[in-house]
């Protein structure tokens, strides 16, 4: 059993973070804001509902998903979302080349350094910027969804992704990954045996358990 910290409709984890996506293209698998809320109000007490991230209105939840290349979505933007909302977690999605880079995402993790951010896909081919990011700032989380799905290619692909995220698990803040497989956008099934194959879903659960522990 495992946690899957990236799923926007469930599957066969135990428990994670449901994310609501908006806007368009919409896909009829994945979950609204609205189906991802519904979903957790029916007793999936390991659950817990991400809202996709509007930046005209203060939100009711307590935790929040800005994808800025979705959403084309300026830093300073989301810098004055989180302030007025003040949530208790934060999901940020890395891949937005060439508008942002590495360093707006660290900018805005230093500016709320008692808020968890997860970094989700840890930044695709930018993943050795994430991973200094997360190593100096200890607020940032990461997962490697889509990156070691679509790079990595579960080390059939770019040696420098399965490098990073192999480092990464062994790392001095390996407490700081999650297991993250954007299901159902890519297989949940391919990346849980990956990283059972190298013996870190252990390590991957009590991660996310820690960070339920500082945000619930």
């Amino acid at each position: 059993m495992f946690f899957d910290s990236h799923i926007h409709n469930k599957h066969n984890e135990k428990g994670g973070f449901l994310i609501g996506l908006e806007g368009k293209p919409l896909f009829n698998d994945v979950f609204t804001n609205k189906k991802a809320i519904n979903l957790k109000d029916e007793n999936y007490v390991s659950f817990y509902y991400v809202q996709y991230g509007e930046l005209t209105t203060k939100l009711p939840h307590k935790y929040l998903k800005y994808h800025p290349r979705r959403e084309k979505y300026t830093k300073l933007e989301v810098i004055e979302s989180i302030s007025l909302n003040q949530p208790k977690c934060i999901i940020i999605d890395t891949l937005n080349e060439p508008y942002w880079t590495a360093y707006d995402y660290w900018e805005i993790a230093r500016n709320f350094p008692d808020t968890p951010f997860l970094f989700s896909h840890a930044g695709g081919y930018l993943i050795n910027d994430f991973i200094k990011i997360c190593n100096f700032q200890k607020n940032v989380w990461l997962d490697f969804s889509l990156t070691q799905t679509i790079l990595g290619q579960f080390n059939k692909g770019l040696l420098y992704i399965n490098d990073a995220i192999k480092f990464s698990l062994n790392s001095s803040f390996k407490e700081c990954v999650l297991f993250g497989s954007d299901y159902p956008f890519f297989s949940q099934e391919e990346a849980y045996l990956y990283y059972k194959n190298i013996g870190a879903i252990d390590l991957l659960n009590a991660n996310f358990e820690k960070l339920l522990a500082r945000i619930i």
